[in-house]
């Protein structure tokens, strides 16, 4: 079910596996899953906050990032989570469309095990809010 839909319908409960799509899109302040909509706008308003963000990790290392802009990722993604207090979701798979376009996905694997690997080596993720689509990415700190 797409996140529009989802939140729309209100049927998310806390506790509750769902089976999400949308976008997948790296925020000032997280992780997000966004509802599907075109024109790309990273302030769609229809979107559920992903609360385990450190799943970030294993994903940049597989997907390929954007360069600029006001984030990283901007892909197509098919999620699967319990929903938590807040309505933020803790993922526990993720399927990514890697080749924007392609229909063709991919599984990043996003167990605990992994992020804590990664986490471990080097900290929880920071998101930033330095991204501006006016700049240079060869700018950025």
């Amino acid at each position: 079910m797409d996140v529009k839909e989802a939140l729309t319908q209100q049927i998310l409960r806390e506790g509750q596996l769902v089976d999400l799509s949308g976008w997948l899109v790296d925020a000032n302040d997280g992780l997000y899953i966004l509802g599907d909509h075109f024109p790309e706008d990273y302030s769609y308003p229809y979107r559920i906050r992903v609360s385990n963000g450190n799943v970030i990790y294993p994903i940049l290392s597989r997907i390929p990032v954007l360069s600029g802009g006001y984030s990283l990722l901007f892909y197509r993604t098919r999620v699967s989570g319990i929903v938590m207090e807040g309505l933020e979701l803790n993922v526990s798979r993720i399927y990514i469309e890697y080749d924007r376009g392609s229909g063709q996905y991919c599984e990043v694997i996003v167990s605990p095990e992994v992020v804590h690997k990664f986490v471990e080596k080097k900290g929880d993720y920071k998101f930033r809010t330095s991204r501006d689509p006016m700049r240079d990415w060869l700018d950025e700190p």
